[in-house]
């Protein structure tokens, strides 16, 4: 007698039979993630030349708790590998934002002050942008497998029910809200609850390069994951999560706490910086006036406040012995900073910059901007 989820590849593979369209799963390394592809490989083994091709996509934000980071990309080369021994016709690939969306360009050369539960920018700008730039580079209307489950949330329940495709030939179909309406969401685990996923993850063999030992060790540590696709109203990624070292939605980084507890050291720099950027977007003095809209009320980061956040960085590389901020973001933040300081509008609701002012770590050939 077939398991429950034996059951569910041969569900997935009758709906996934012969279709032409390539499935792109967006992968955080998390349980969920990691379940539908231990699900879609089963489904391409039963299937192997009626299978569509399978591409698993990771977007690496660039401010990705390394820890998790470094797990990723080592284990999506190693399903690469495993996958070409296997015959099974699969790639991985890491997409990333845009040079202008870049979590550094957006705080230090736009002044975006870091993202609160209110301004949740980053989401948007450094995660779901790049996987849908990934998604519009193909020819033909995109399937994306994703872990999204009911039960997750509330809120997340209210809107899979309410988005849910009238007419779709499965339950495991979920319309994209976001993005071209054409995507169609491919939602295998749906149903399961936390201890189905940890079952999937623990009955199927392979790909053997998802290490549920190393993955529930990291849950145990810290664990947790944020979405490449996710409906804008849910609920922040909070509590134990994967997800970015720099978020300040959160007021508190537990997740990070508790891996530090647990002896990665490593992340405290990190965590220190996160705790001081989540501080020093609060403080009125480090704000403009008014918006870039016109609007009175807190404004950009002011450029002696990006200047700040700059230098901690920069020591963070320091510290940490790895870049963080490219040569080229580096160019478009100076492009950015030079273009706030040649406009009125904006000079006007920056109280840093009524007296003399240098700003070293921005200047082109050692020139001063000092008025």
């Amino acid at each position: 007698m077939k398991t429950e989820h034996e059951r569910r590849v041969d569900q997935i593979c009758d709906l996934i039979r012969d279709i032409q369209t390539p499935i792109s799963i967006g992968f955080s390394g998390g349980k969920d993630s990691s379940a539908v592809v231990k699900l879609l490989w089963s489904c391409a083994l039963q299937l192997r030349s009626e299978c569509p091709p399978l591409k698993v996509v990771y977007c690496d934000t660039e401010v990705e708790n390394p820890i998790i980071d470094a797990h990723v990309k080592s284990t999506l080369g190693k399903i690469q590998s495993e996958a070409q021994q296997a015959g099974i016709n699969l790639q991985c690939k890491v997409i990333k934002p845009s040079t202008h969306q870049a979590f550094f360009v957006r705080i230090i050369g736009r002044g975006y002050p870091t993202p609160t539960n209110s301004f949740r920018w980053c989401t948007k700008d450094i995660r779901i942008r790049p996987f849908q730039a990934y998604l519009k580079s193909s020819n033909t209307p995109p399937l994306v497998a994703i872990g999204t489950r009911f039960g997750e949330s509330a809120q997340r329940d209210r809107s899979l029910r309410k988005h849910s495709e009238e007419n779709a030939a499965s339950a495991f179909i979920q319309r994209q809200r976001e993005g071209s309406k054409e995507t169609q969401l491919l939602t295998p685990i749906i149903d399961y609850d936390t201890a189905d996923v940890w079952d999937l993850l623990c009955e199927f063999d392979g790909p053997k390069s998802i290490d549920v030992t190393a993955l529930s060790k990291l849950y145990k540590d810290g664990s947790g994951e944020c979405p490449a696709i996710r409906d804008f109203k849910d609920k922040p990624c909070s509590k134990a999560r994967f997800g970015c070292w720099t978020c300040t939605v959160v007021r508190r980084d537990r997740s990070a706490e508790h891996m530090i507890e647990s002896g990665y050291e490593e992340l405290r720099p990190y965590f220190e910086l996160r705790s001081w950027l989540s501080e020093f977007r609060n403080d009125p003095k480090n704000r403009c006036t008014s918006r870039r809209n016109g609007r009175v009320g807190p404004g950009p980061f002011t450029v002696a406040a990006r200047h700040e956040i700059l230098e901690r960085v920069l020591n963070l590389e320091a510290r940490v012995g790895r870049q963080i901020i490219s040569e080229v973001q580096m160019r478009e933040i100076r492009r950015l900073i030079e273009s706030d300081l040649g406009d009125p509008e904006y000079v006007v609701s920056d109280s840093s910059l009524k007296d003399p002012y240098s700003f070293p770590l921005f200047e082109k050939n050692a020139e001063s901007w000092a008025v």
